[in-house]
């Protein structure tokens, strides 16, 4: 009664939500129309199908619900409406797919990149270094698209593996004749014949049901089996009334007839997936943080490349080495090789989920999941098995759990004994008056995806189905009782696999022959609504019976019938001892969401039911009404064995887990605190047991179970509100740590969503219904099971679990988060390195020193030596805490100022000076000062011959070209301007000075003693080598620059090496994390081959303007500054973790160097 008032009360409040909004809507028909309410989409609860009569319904449809339709007319329907058959979504072609991943923001960063070095070298062809850095930025940026776009195809191809939504052929009678055809080819006003274990193929009224019982689970929540008939017994709910069967839902017990009103897309599940499909997917958290990096990167290299481009002109560069100051920059600061590391962090991760079962959709799904602050689970098939199991036995007055043998094992305790009497009347009781069997046939869907395929003819269609079920044949007999399918309902399905581990049912119901009643039949009455029991009359000889009757129904109704208990074999009388025993036990099962069967039996006297005694099933000659009760026997869909301890690290991990469900809010809450996502007292348990108000006891639990009716009172009383009033009382109750929904409308799960994720919260959605699938599309991240889950859901979804594991998520939440940990570590990396490259351009400009760092050998950090070490983090296991940390607010971005002022200010600053000081010591070594390196690059000198030999003491310094002129044109005045007139600048980048010595380079005339002398001073040659490019000295010429120029390229790659060890953890130390990283020790040793190949291999010499740096200038001097990075970042860390908190404010540390 309380379950029909409810029911009421809603289609009450549905009927005045919807005369408001006739009239909100004629009030305001001159507005511009906004954005359709997800309430209003469910079309179906206005349709009239299912309440006129069949007359009206033959009329309306132009049908005959004897004859059915024409062939002709079906004909003219079926090109009107089109075929039965969900619309799948438009696919994209996969050329505008791999468009797309080849100019996402950051791809067209680096394809301009790539242009920009091709327009360089088109105009100065004599330096090669752009053209190559052009077509290795184009490679990089090509491979990574391509690497995105084919992990996303094979995501989806496994997606076509699960289409098995619609049933390949069904019965249908057109012309007066019943003849199998096509599902798709149904029409409205077909008539179908409906058999036991199909898929309805459209939506129907019921014409004739036999015993029809369909699952609705995937539409309605509720795994109960509901049986269907004639009658409309719900007018203004077309969900609930059970004169409807919808398409896709399963037959599983006895067959029907029925009439098309609806097909395809415009059935109930058309309707709730088109509800999905309205719904905008929204860029992930991963994607909008990567997009806000790559603009702030641009903006930035963008802005200081057109400053120093500008300042080059202003201090009398050319132009086109100005530009390639602009173009060093930009790709000094654009991190070539993190679009590369992203792709394969993500395509790892899915790889990893993959093989524990996870199918990840979509790549940055992964890191969505991690940043997961609120899981809005469905119950039915997601918490729970969605298979009916006994939970409890109730005999002798004892209640015990009800262990399944074959489950549990034999060492388990159990704490029922087979061999009590009590215990042994109650399974023969459920035995005999159930009729569930075991099937061992081959499944319908595993025939279905067979005949449903397109690519296979008739005769491959056959040798697969003989294959499918040899195979069958053969697992069969392995398979567990458990999970071995059945023919029956839901209730008896749960009693037979409890019993037959203790018994073989078949052996036991044989060894009882069933009575026969007076028109020859078996002496067996199958359950109905109205009567609410079912009994069976077997063969059963003692001393004093012949017969004996056995009871199964609705527990009071069982009760009702028995003036007598069995107790451990003895029989008592039924007093109020018993009764107020009897309604104890029956409002706890009751309470905690247990359906309940109640038994009884009754030994009929032989003297006056004789054996071959002729009973009357209609008249009921033999006494019914006094039996003796034997016990009960609770079932309920259990939860999923480990999703208890996955809600309990979801909290753990600060998420927030809420149940929505349409099944009743007492089963619900049940499972829910089965499930560990209630773990107290409810607002409505206090408020029932104290006789309060629910707005009473809203402050005293934190805990609370809502039922839809109140989501949909809300939407009435919020009508007309302008949008920021709307949902306020939704927001009190999503205040709660502890919330269950309970009977919600696919629009009301939307509408829950929603409301999360305007409190701030990334959603993700969980559910294997197509009810669900409105709500999985509208999440940040929607998840769906692979082998519960409709079709409908797994489209809608971003991740699918194959298993339908729940703790599988607890495993996607801990890769989510470990990957935005190491891609905050890869990044902070990156921008570290950044600082060490773009820094030696602007001192180059600013001080005019030879460029410490050349654009080839930038790239060649980025996508070589940084490469590698950078995607090892990808490698690294989660910190220890990282499953006991917060969830990130949507307001936490991937780069934090505190993230670059670490990065650029302290690491990066130490990387830089470190591979400055390689750079100097270099140039000191072949006698260049440090004073005089200032203002070098831009001094004009006077280039001398091939060959020539400085000499202190010629004149012209041993400048035979300088020699030349005077030779060639001796003037009066020896340091007239005429004899400099022909001074330019010294090519440093180039080497095409490499063979002259810059002693007789930058000279100048001394006006005073009218002799040529240096312009600059310069140091001792300490370092004796010869180059195999010139075969002359290093000492003093401009190929020392380059030396250089390599000297601090290994001295990146020391501080790249040290940096990777200071940014191993956040907050841990590096000692505890340990160094199990094969990938880590992959990336160092991919480090020193690629420097040796750099620094030893000539070609490779002459292409990149590297040069063969003797040991000592192997990076060693910047040793002291890595050492320095790791050690005050450990001390750092040290800080963090043991400084204590102030009034529980963490330490400042903690709050401002933890990034």
């Amino acid at each position: 009664m309380e379950i029909h008032a409810s029911k009421k009360q809603f289609e009450l409040l549905n009927q005045e939500l919807t005369d408001r909004r006739k009239n909100l809507i004629k009030s305001k028909e001159k507005e511009q129309p906004k954005k359709m309410d997800a309430s209003k989409a469910e079309k179906f609860k206005t349709m009239i199908e299912h309440k006129i009569s069949f007359d009206e319904l033959q009329e309306k449809l132009e049908t005959n619900i004897i004859k059915g339709i024409s062939s002709e007319d079906a004909k003219i329907r079926l090109i009107k409406n089109g075929h039965n058959m969900l619309t799948e979504k438009e696919r994209v072609p996969w050329f505008v797919k791999l468009f797309h991943e080849l100019t996402s923001v950051f791809a067209m960063m680096m394809w301009i990149g790539a242009l920009l070095c091709f327009i360089v070298y088109g105009i100065t062809p004599t330096d090669p270094s752009n053209l190559y850095l052009g077509i290795v930025l184009a490679v990089v940026v090509s491979c990574t698209g391509v690497l995105a776009y084919f992990q996303n195809e094979k995501s989806e191809a496994m997606m076509e593996a699960f289409k098995n939504f619609i049933p390949p052929e069904t019965q249908v009678i057109r012309d007066g004749v019943q003849q199998k055809l096509p599902a798709k080819e149904l029409v409205v006003g077909d008539i179908v014949v409906v058999e036991l274990g199909k898929r309805i193929p459209a939506d129907i009224r019921i014409i004739d049901s036999f015993g029809m019982k369909v699952d609705n689970s995937s539409l309605t929540g509720e795994s109960m089996l509901l049986l269907r008939s004639k009658e409309c017994t719900h007018p203004d709910n077309p969900l609930e009334t059970k004169n409807l069967a919808f398409f896709g839902t399963l037959c599983k017990e006895g067959s029907g007839k029925g009439i098309v009103i609806f097909t395809g897309d415009n059935t109930v599940i058309g309707q709730i997936a088109g509800l999905a499909s309205q719904e905008n997917t929204e860029d992930s958290p991963l994607r909008k943080e990567i997009d806000t990096f790559i603009k702030y990167i641009a903006l930035v290299a963008i802005c200081v490349g057109i400053i120093f481009l500008i300042f080059g002109l202003v201090t009398g560069y050319d132009a086109i080495t100005s530009v390639l100051f602009g173009i060093g920059i930009i790709i000094g600061y654009v991190p070539e090789g993190l679009l590369a590391t992203v792709t394969i962090a993500l395509s790892l991760t899915a790889k990893r989920l993959a093989s524990k079962k996870v199918l990840v959709k979509n790549l940055e799904g992964v890191e969505t999941l991690g940043s997961t602050s609120c899981i809005c689970s469905d119950k039915t098939g997601t918490l729970t098995q969605n298979k009916m199991t006994v939970e409890n036995l109730w005999f002798n007055g004892n209640k015990v759990k009800g262990a399944n043998r074959q489950k549990f094992g034999v060492n388990h305790k159990y704490e029922y004994d087979v061999n009590d009497k009590g215990f042994q009347d109650l399974l023969e009781c459920s035995t005999l008056s159930s009729e569930a069997v075991f099937d061992p046939t081959v499944p319908q869907e595993k025939l279905g995806k067979i005949t449903s395929d397109v690519g296979l003819s008739e005769e491959q269609k056959k040798l697969r189905i003989k294959k499918a079920t040899k195979e069958w044949e053969e697992n069969y007999e392995k398979l567990p009782w458990l999970d071995r399918p059945t023919i029956g309902d839901a209730s008896e399905t749960a009693l037979i696999k409890f019993i037959q581990p203790i018994h073989d049912i078949v052996t036991f119901r044989q060894s009882r022959q069933l009575a026969t009643d007076t028109s020859g039949k078996f002496a067996r009455m199958p359950f109905n609504s109205n009567n609410k029991y079912a009994f069976i009359i077997v063969e059963y000889k003692t001393n004093d019976s012949d017969y004996c009757l056995f009871t199964k129904g609705a527990p009071e109704r069982i009760w009702d019938l028995c003036d007598q208990v069995y107790v451990k074999g003895q029989i008592q009388i039924k007093d109020k001892s018993w009764e107020n025993r009897f309604d104890q036990i029956n409002q706890q099962f009751g309470r905690n969401g247990e359906r309940v069967l109640g038994f009884a039996k009754l030994h009929l006297p032989k003297s006056v039911y004789p054996l071959g005694y002729q009973f009357n099933l209609d008249k009921y000659n033999f006494p019914f009404e006094k039996q003796a009760f034997v016990g009960l026997i609770s079932l309920i869909d259990p939860p999923k064995d480990a999703v208890a301890d996955a809600v309990i690290k979801c909290k753990t991990a600060g998420i927030k887990v809420i149940m929505v469900t349409g099944d009743q809010p007492v089963t619900a809450a049940a499972i829910a605190k089965q499930c560990n996502i209630i773990t107290e007292r409810t607002v409505n348990e206090i408020a029932e047991a104290e006789g309060i108000t629910f707005e009473d006891a809203f402050h005293r639990s934190n805990a609370i179970v809502i039922h839809g009716d109140k989501i949909t009172r809300m939407a009435i009383e919020d009508e007309g509100k302008p949008d920021s009033e709307k949902g306020k009382q939704l927001s009190e109750w999503l205040d709660k740590t502890q919330i269950v929904f309970a009977r919600t409308s696919p629009a009301q799960k939307l509408i829950i969503v929603e409301a999360c994720q305007k409190k701030g919260h990334v959603v993700a959605v969980t559910g294997d219904g197509v009810n669900d699938s409105p709500a999985i599309k509208r999440a940040d991240i929607g998840i769906s099971m692979g082998i519960s889950g409709s079709d409908v859901a797994k489209d809608a979804a971003d991740m699918v679990l194959l298993n339908d594991d729940f703790s599988n998520i607890v495993i996607g939440i801990e890769e989510g988060r470990k990957i935005f940990d190491n891609l905050k570590k890869t990044i902070t990396f990156v921008l570290c390195g950044n600082i060490a490259e773009v820094l030696p351009l602007l001192i180059m400009v600013a001080v005019q020193i030879p460029l410490p760092l050349t654009t080839i050998l930038i790239l060649c950090i980025d996508l070589g030596t940084a490469l590698m070490p950078s995607t090892a983090f990808v490698y690294e296991e989660a910190e220890i805490d990282i499953m006991t940390r917060r969830p990130r607010n949507r307001n936490e971005h991937l780069v934090t100022p505190k993230l670059v002022f670490f990065s650029y200010c302290l690491q990066g600053y130490l990387q830089f000076m470190g591979s400055f000081i390689c750079y100097y010591i270099v140039l000191h070594d072949f006698g260049f000062e440090a004073n005089s390196l200032f203002g070098m690059a831009s001094y004009n000198g006077i280039t001398s011959n091939d060959g020539d030999v400085f000499d202190a003491t010629d004149p012209f310094l041993g400048n035979q070209a300088l020699r030349q002129m005077y030779i060639d044109n001796p003037l009066p005045d020896f340091c007239n301007p005429y004899y400099s007139s022909g001074a330019g600048t010294i090519d440093f980048l180039y080497s095409k000075n490499a063979k002259n010595d810059l002693r007789m380079v930058f000279i100048e005339c001394d006006p005073t003693t009218q002799k040529w002398r240096p312009m600059i001073s310069w140091g001792e040659c300490k370092v004796d080598q010869v180059s195999p490019i010139t075969n002359m000295k290093i000492c003093y010429t401009s190929e020392a620059v380059q030396y250089a120029q390599t000297g601090y390229y290994f001295g990146c790659v020391f501080g790249q090496a040290a940096n990777y060890f200071a940014l191993k953890t956040h907050k841990s130390s590096v000692i505890f994390q340990g160094y199990n990283n094969p990938m880590m020790y992959f990336g160092f040793f991919t480090q020193l081959i690629i420097i040796f190949v750099l620094a030893y291999i000539i070609p490779i010499n002459i292409g990149l303007q590297s040069r063969d740096v003797i040991f000592q200038h192997l990076g060693f001097p910047a040793v002291p500054f890595c050492i320095l990075m790791v050690l005050l970042n450990e001390i750092r860390k040290y800080l963090v973790r043991n400084v204590p908190f102030t009034n529980g404010v963490p330490n400042w540390w903690l709050r401002c160097t933890v990034f």
